[in-house]
């Protein structure tokens, strides 16, 4: 598989208010749709997806267009703008959570898609702990349609508690792109990034805990 987009990817979680807080109106949105939305379609050569793009799905944007990147980091990589909201996810048939979106990119369109969850439950039985709500998550998307295919790190490996994963994902009618996973359970809030890359060049940041 290939990814579509030849633009450097940043995933910091640009939102300044807490999901909870923006999404208390937003209708809900199927977490697989948001993903769907955000992959290139199929044969159409682009360097960027358009900053509309997600405007017709349930999210509350905190600006109508993109402004400057707040992120000096991203900024000084060219990453020059930078977009972010919330909305209700749900998750497969019964799991409906707050969840921030960040896009950031160049006015050639979209460089990288952030979608953060930090409500997910830490304590399950048999000691897995977090990682097996990253599985239901996993799982949800799968049945919805979504294929994933590991590309770098080991579901085997990485912790329970923390750890990165990079599949390739691919909907139906859409060109494949990377989607990294990244969880981390602090006492405090416990958090699941899944970041959308559009380059292969771009998991050699991602780095494998196990």
């Amino acid at each position: 598989m290939r990814f579509s987009l030849g633009l450097a990817l940043l995933a910091p979680a640009l939102a300044s208010e807490p999901a909870a807080a923006q999404a208390k109106a937003a209708a809900r949105v199927k977490l697989s749709a948001v993903i769907t939305t955000f992959l290139a379609d199929s044969g159409v050569r682009t360097r960027g997806l358009a900053w509309t793009t997600g405007n017709d799905l349930a999210i509350k944007w905190q600006t109508a267009t993109p402004i400057p990147n707040p992120d000096q980091s991203a900024r000084a990589k060219g990453l020059t703008l930078a977009r972010s909201g919330s909305f209700i996810g749900t998750v497969g048939d019964s799991v409906a959570l707050p969840m921030d979106i960040t896009v950031v990119g160049t006015t050639l369109g979209l460089a990288s898609v952030g979608i953060r969850i930090s409500s997910l439950e830490v304590t399950l039985s048999g000691g897995r702990g977090f990682f097996a709500h990253r599985e239901m998550v996993e799982t949800a998307l799968k049945n919805e349609g979504l294929t994933l295919q590991p590309l770098k790190c080991s579901r085997d490996k990485e912790g329970a508690s923390y750890g990165n994963l990079v599949d390739a994902v691919k909907a139906p009618g859409k060109t494949a792109s990377g989607l990294w996973w990244m969880w981390d359970s602090p006492q405090q809030q416990p958090t699941l990034s899944l970041t959308i890359m559009y380059r292969r060049a771009d998991m050699a940041q991602v780095e494998c805990q196990g």
